[in-house]
């Protein structure tokens, strides 16, 4: 598969955002995207349908099917893969990919180094850092859950950086309000979207996998794990 053929039909449900979206020989064709009470199970594959009715596609016409594997919530990560894995059980090839990554390519227009964070608990995010030519992006490091402190030493480079996440405006203002280089990326790239992790995926065509293979990445324990850590 070579990413300007391909189509991609892309969920992401990894935090209160839910999201579907296609994209087609390059180009972003239908996203729906949505900010509800109602939770991703009740709202995810009727919305992935009418995306597809809406671009006048059906499940045999994509190509690969992407989905936002971790870091996020533990719930809304099982719901979005769940969905991939189902839809893809009869032999579609799938991809799980970082949501920070997914969460960059946002804003990747802008030149220069794009830290996506997303907040865990207080004081503590799980975030990445990835410079960005103004089409592709390079990790600086591995995806991380750690302190909020932990991010200033990554906006320590040569280049602009841009903020982006839930917690952008804040950490703008408690760790970089001096800092002119260090900017917020604009609201409507700040949130997870479908469309990034479609973005995410054509870059990292060569992971595809089959749905038995597809997992979560969540980064730090699962509330379960941590109460057998506890008894042990």
């Amino acid at each position: 598969m070579t990413s300007d053929l391909i189509t991609v039909l892309g969920i992401e449900t990894s935090g209160k955002i839910a999201s579907c979206a296609i994209v087609r020989q390059g180009t972003l064709i239908g996203e729906s995207t949505f900010l509800t009470k109602l939770t991703h199970s009740q709202i995810i594959l009727p919305t992935l349908k009418r995306t597809l009715d809406d671009c006048a596609l059906t499940l045999s016409d994509i190509d690969l099917f992407a989905v936002a594997a971790g870091p996020g919530s533990y719930t809304g990560l099982r719901i979005g893969i769940a969905a991939v894995k189902g839809i893809c059980a009869s032999g579609k090839p799938c991809i799980g990919v970082s949501t920070l990554e997914a969460l960059a390519y946002n804003a990747c227009a802008a030149r220069g180094r794009i830290i996506p964070a997303l907040s865990a608990r207080q004081g503590v995010a799980y975030f990445g850092a990835y410079d960005s030519d103004g089409a592709a992006l390079s990790p600086v490091c591995a995806d991380r859950v750690g302190s909020e402190a932990e991010i200033k030493a990554l906006a320590e480079c040569d280049s602009d950086v841009i903020l982006t996440g839930d917690c952008a405006e804040r950490l703008k203002a408690e760790l970089f309000a001096d800092n002119s280089k260090v900017r917020v990326s604009p609201a409507n790239a700040r949130n997870q979207s479908a469309a990034g992790v479609c973005m995410a995926a054509l870059a990292h065509l060569s992971e595809a996998v089959s749905a038995e293979a597809l997992g979560a990445r969540y980064l730090q324990n699962t509330m379960a794990e941590k109460l057998k850590d506890r008894e042990k």
